[in-house]
């Protein structure tokens, strides 16, 4: 099933960015906050990508012949869908990393002896 991968990945991310809207965790939040969660995203996509691409010109990865991949080449051996999953992954890292300082936040602290 061609583009099956891309498809998951793109449901898989309106699910976190649902999460993310409710409780504006990330790229949901207003002013300052938004902008720095952009520019997280952006450059922590940017850093694994160019992991790849070293990884790639090292010959640890080669291309993979998977029908569920939409067939879409943006470099030999890079496809469409490791773009989508690496920005994925820095959005989802940033909406766990604001959850847990939320529930860390909202739980009672420490109790004083008397």
């Amino acid at each position: 099933m061609r583009g099956a991968y891309l498809a998951l990945l793109v449901g898989s991310w309106l699910g976190v960015a649902l999460v993310d809207r409710r409780w504006r965790l990330a790229l949901a939040r207003r002013g300052r906050s938004r902008r720095r969660a952009v520019a997280v995203v952006a450059l922590g996509s940017a850093l694994l990508l160019a992991w790849d691409v070293v990884a790639i010109a090292q010959g640890f990865y080669a291309r993979g012949d998977s029908p569920a991949l939409l067939g879409v080449w943006l470099a030999p051996h890079l496809p469409l869908e490791e773009v989508v999953f690496v920005a994925f992954l820095c959005h989802l890292t940033l909406v766990v990393a604001a959850g847990v300082g939320l529930v860390l936040d909202r739980a009672p602290g420490p109790r004083e002896r008397s």
